[in-house]
């Protein structure tokens, strides 16, 4: 099944999708272009497994030996019934039909069974992959869509598909595995009954159209507020997680927050109860045509038999044999009716996955390229920004130059607009209005790939991942240049630790996976993503967004001496809180209320009446030795 999801032509500009994407029918354009049909999904899931032939070949030999064991309890109580009936049976006789049935069920009930569970790991692998292809589709996608909701409650349908073996797209997979069986005895029981009535097999026809049917128009409206659904469901889990996250207990009990927690939680209860009484109403509606099929079926059946008998054209045994294929017969064309429903709601969640996995989620475009090599100079024109979504402005016409290989800092209170305006920079986001200019060329023509490249960013929050150090440096798990990955930790001040541990560079981190793995402390942590920054190679630009806000006074005070040294041949733009640690840089500049109000040296904006000089006296106090000397 292929789609043409996103497929914009690569042109002068980037797309801005975090934006584009708020539009309800934009994102329906990229990410659902297509009405997929059951078949259309069923053919698309199913191209690696009929690839499979030991697959192939186990599903056909389950739907045999699970299909015919239906069929055996049915001649098996003709026989038992005929063999009594007769007046020279014997209990040898009887043991005997009875011990062939044993065993040809054992037999069959043996090989289905391991049919089925030697080959059920091979779907769970199936639906591994899958969710790689989706969580590679959220970790390249446009930072900008994880502020859309909109948007994350639409994409957000590959959960409710990939998330458990036994629905979506692996209980798919399972559920047709098994209705072999059901599907070849609905066929052997069928055949049986034609040869005594057609009506009992059409009647059993009419109920699976009827049961599919029903289950169908349920599914369909269910899946048609799946976004109110995932709305709701999103913001209980953000709750439910919070009020078990170890890291907020300590509040939760110290200031008793467990009621207001409840107390939010609440209308997301009520939302939910609402949605669901809204669905079993709409069950409940339904449900009377499939009892009136499913008794339409035994009564049609009884009928016709009961005139046979009255007919006399079959036996007592015959009579018995036929009631019991009948009760079976039932049974089973309901089991696959329900199967065919399920298969029905379920793909239409993987249909959702299949268009997030090949929609184009990245704003391509641009075909410019950086010029020259070395340090970079930055250039923001009239630049203003509101994150998409809100129309508070973060920033507003704001003008700022760096030139190439300067070390500029940016300061100001929380709130200024000071790592969004990393964001703009790096192409996270695109300006609302104005540009950004690196070394003169409008970066939103820039591809992103090549934009990424340019820069080194320690961000504010940062966060190790469960590998092992020299490939949280390295970023990557092949290709390690060991040496630089020490001469990078070395510079960032972490190789003492790391020389310290009994695996040294090859240590894991935390204990997500490993129950070894090392865990660092805030500060710690901070210079290993320093480290991360200095080993990219190409680097042009960069970029410490509160580096060392984690560290204490004397291990930040040792980082900024080796700043220039880290930051050689870079342009290098660094934003901090503490004033005082901006002094190493060539220019500062105070950013208050999205607009840039001084800029200078620190000896200059200390001696200017301004905010600047405010936040600096009233850090200072902080900073003061008993002798009134500043220590930082």
């Amino acid at each position: 099944m292929q789609t043409q999801l996103g497929s914009k032509q690569n042109t002068g500009i980037r797309r801005n999708l975090a934006i584009e994407l708020l539009d309800k029918e934009k994102r329906r354009q990229l990410l659902h272009t297509d009405k997929h049909g059951l078949l259309d999904i069923l053919k698309y899931i199913y191209r690696p497994v009929l690839k499979n032939k030991k697959i192939v070949a186990a599903s056909l030999g389950y739907a045999l030996t699970a299909g015919v064991l239906p069929v055996l309890s049915v001649f098996i109580v003709e026989i038992l019934v005929r063999l009594l009936s007769q007046s020279d049976a014997s209990p040898r006789m009887l043991l005997m039909a009875a011990g062939i049935y044993s065993l040809v069920f054992f037999v069959c009930t043996a090989v289905s069974t391991q049919l089925k569970n030697r080959n059920y790991s091979y779907f769970m692998d199936l639906r591994v992959r899958y969710m790689n292809k989706a969580m590679e589709k959220f970790m390249t996608m446009d930072y900008g869509l994880f502020e859309n909701p909109s948007f994350l409650d639409d994409a957000g349908n590959w959960q409710r598909s990939l998330q458990s073996n036994t629905s979506g797209l692996e209980g798919t997979y399972h559920r047709i595995f098994e209705m072999g069986g059901t599907l070849i005895s609905a066929l052997f029981l069928g055949g049986l009954l034609i040869m005594v009535s057609p009506l009992i097999a059409l009647v059993g026809i009419v109920f699976v159209i009827v049961f599919y049917l029903v289950q169908r128009n349920i599914t369909i409206y269910k899946h048609e507020r799946r976004e109110e659904l995932l709305r709701t469901a999103r913001r209980a889990q953000k709750f439910s997680g919070e009020a078990s996250d170890f890291r907020y207990g300590k509040d939760m009990r110290l200031f008793k927050m467990e009621e207001r927690f409840q107390q939010a939680f609440q209308p997301l209860l009520q939302a939910y109860e609402k949605l669901y009484r809204i669905f079993t109403r709409r069950e409940l509606q339904l449900s009377f045509i499939e009892s009136t099929a499913l008794v339409l079926i035994d009564l049609v059946s009884f009928l016709v038999l009961a005139s046979k008998v009255y007919s006399q054209s079959i036996g007592i045994s015959e009579f018995v044999m036929l009631l019991t294929a009948v009760t079976v017969f039932t049974q089973t064309v309901q089991q696959f009716a329900q199967g065919l429903a399920y298969i029905k709601s379920e793909t239409l969640y993987v249909g959702d996955t299949i268009d997030l996995i090949e929609a184009n989620l990245i704003s391509t475009g641009g075909e410019n390229h950086i010029p020259g090599t070395g340090p970079v100079t930055i250039e923001l024109k009239d630049v203003s920004f509101h994150y998409p979504g809100s129309d508070r402005m973060v920033l507003e016409h704001l003008n700022l130059y760096i030139p190439a290989g300067e070390k500029c800092a940016l300061v100001g209170v929380n709130g200024a607009g000071k790592t969004t305006l990393v964001k703009l920079i790096t192409g996270m986001y695109q300006p609302t209005e104005g540009q950004v200019l690196i070394n003169g060329v409008d970066a939103s023509t820039i591809p992103q790939e090549e934009l990424f490249s340019l820069f080194g960013v320690v961000f504010q929050e940062v966060q190790p991942l469960a590998f092992t150090i020299a490939e949280n440096v390295a970023a990557s798990d092949t290709g390690i240049d060991r040496d630089r990955v020490v001469d990078c930790l070395k510079q960032a001040g972490l190789w003492e630790k790391v020389s310290s541990l009994p695996k040294g560079i090859d240590s894991p981190m935390l204990k997500v996976i490993e129950d070894d793995g090392v865990v660092l402390s805030g500060g710690e942590n901070q210079k290993l993503s320093i480290a991360r920054a200095l080993y990219r190679k190409g680097t042009r630009m960069m970029i410490m967004d509160e580096p060392t806000a984690a560290l204490d006074a004397l291990a930040e005070e040792k980082i900024y001496r080796e700043f220039d040294e880290i930051l050689s041949g870079k342009t290098a733009l660094f934003i901090s809180h503490r004033l005082a640690s901006t002094r190493f840089c060539d220019r500062i500049v105070l950013l208050d209320g999205g607009r840039i109000t001084q800029q200078g040296t620190h000896d200059q904006l200390v001696k200017e009446e301004g905010l600047y000089q405010k936040m600096f006296i009233a850090q200072g106090k902080y900073y003061q030795n008993g002798e009134g000397e500043e220590t930082a």
